[in-house]
């Protein structure tokens, strides 16, 4: 195997137009078989996530299946942290139907705070906006040093 840094479609990410620059790519001589090096993958993904969620145009079809996976929820959990069905996010990844500006921003959002996905009632999420709109009554106790906590109601 002889390496040498070169340029390299990162097509495994599932987008088509990314380019990792100067990356180790192994190459072998006797099968031709290449061996690509990529070096903090983590920190990839959330660099391509960060220029994602901010370039100006809508999010290509690809792009919104990539940062699905990226905030790791599944085709359903994702459909039900953006208020829609299973299908329709099929649509939005299959380019069948092209996602709202709405549901757009709201992915964008996702993504940026980085939340733990895990501390998210995927059943209080379902029921938001069944009930009718009233003001929430809550209360917080002063912890100290300017901090706040909920009080017991």
């Amino acid at each position: 195997m002889k390496v040498r840094r070169e340029d390299h479609a990162y097509e495994m990410s599932g987008l088509r137009s990314v380019v990792l620059v100067g990356v180790p790519v192994a190459h072998c001589g006797r099968c031709g078989e290449i061996e690509v090096g990529i070096p903090g993958i983590e920190g990839l993904h959330r660099a391509i996530a960060g220029a994602l969620i901010a370039k100006p145009a809508r999010l290509a079809p690809e792009e919104v299946r990539f940062l699905r996976k990226h905030l790791g929820l599944s085709s359903a959990d994702f459909a039900a942290h953006m208020g829609t069905t299973p299908e329709a996010v099929s649509r939005w990844e299959r380019g069948r139907a092209q996602m709202g500006p709405v549901a757009d921003r709201l992915l964008r959002t996702l993504v940026a705070l980085q939340k733990p996905v895990k501390d998210y009632s995927i059943g209080l999420l379902r029921d938001v906006g069944k009930a009718a709109a009233k003001p929430a009554r809550l209360s917080f106790r002063a912890t100290g040093s300017a901090g706040w906590k909920p009080a017991a109601a």
